[in-house]
């Protein structure tokens, strides 16, 4: 399951370039095919409202660079005897990955929370092992495996 959860992320990561990369191409056209006229405080204000939304996408992409990164270098080989990054988590109740933070991701019929480190979630589930126990939001769950 640990690596058909790592193979969606990285194909949701490469969309999600995909479609920022085909952004920033329109947004260069769209800059490139502004004339300059007569209004040239029109033109400037343009130019430089496709700048900012450029860099904001642009800043996306740098983003999702580092995500994917950071998604590649986790070994699918380890089975890990305690919680940390890479770990795919098994509770009576939830299924964690702990990774990037992406939220509730729907894989195989089954809602698994992929989650960072740094996540309420993540802080309480780091270093646990199989058999222990957290609570999270008044509900405490059971760590029933761990890979």
């Amino acid at each position: 399951m640990k690596k058909r959860v790592v193979d969606f992320i990285t194909l949701l990561i490469k969309d999600k370039t995909k479609l920022l990369k085909f952004e920033l191409d329109s947004i260069n056209k769209e800059k490139n095919n502004l004339k300059k006229s007569s209004a040239g405080d029109k033109f400037e204000t343009s130019r430089a409202l496709m700048q900012t939304e450029y860099d904001k996408i642009d800043n996306q992409l740098l983003i999702l660079k580092n995500q994917l990164r950071a998604i590649k270098s986790i070994s699918l080989s380890d089975n890990k005897k305690k919680v940390g990054v890479g770990s795919f988590i098994k509770t009576n109740k939830s299924f964690y990955f702990i990774s990037i933070g992406l939220g509730k991701q729907i894989i195989d019929n089954n809602d698994i929370y992929v989650i960072s480190l740094s996540s309420p979630i993540g802080k309480l589930l780091n270093n646990k092992k199989k058999g222990d126990k957290i609570v999270f939001n008044n509900k405490e769950e059971l760590i029933e495996n761990i890979s």
